[in-house]
């Protein structure tokens, strides 16, 4: 698949192009292929249900702090069959994921205050 059918058909399935897929596409368009190429074999895979992979999707790009994923992944996530109660679940445990490491990024810095009282 070509760049502009891949930029075409995102558009077509979530109304609009994400930001960092356009500037990306602008920067080198071979890296989008690849990288939209790659997530389509990827959710082609039997292992897990779709629903369940968009889940997983959503967690990750909560964890990591990533706007336009998150969207996209809630609207990929609702149109595999997630609930309203499945991604406000997954919301908090990504939401708990992310503090866990808030905690643990913070440990050297607890250990240097606790040496230095």
């Amino acid at each position: 698949m070509d760049f502009q059918t891949i930029m075409e058909n995102i558009k077509k399935e979530t109304g609009e192009v994400p930001k960092p897929l356009k500037l990306l596409g602008e920067l080198n368009p071979d890296l989008v292929v690849e990288h939209i190429t790659a997530k389509k074999k990827l959710m082609a895979k039997e292992s897990l249900p779709a629903k369940y992979k968009s889940l997983i999707l959503l967690a990750a790009a909560i964890a990591l702090d990533s706007q336009a994923c998150i969207l996209n992944n809630v609207k990929e996530a609702r149109k595999n069959g997630a609930t309203l109660e499945e991604i406000a679940e997954v919301y908090s445990l990504a939401r708990f994921a992310k503090s866990s490491t808030t905690v643990s990024n913070f440990a050297p810095a607890l250990e240097w205050l606790l040496e230095n009282k």
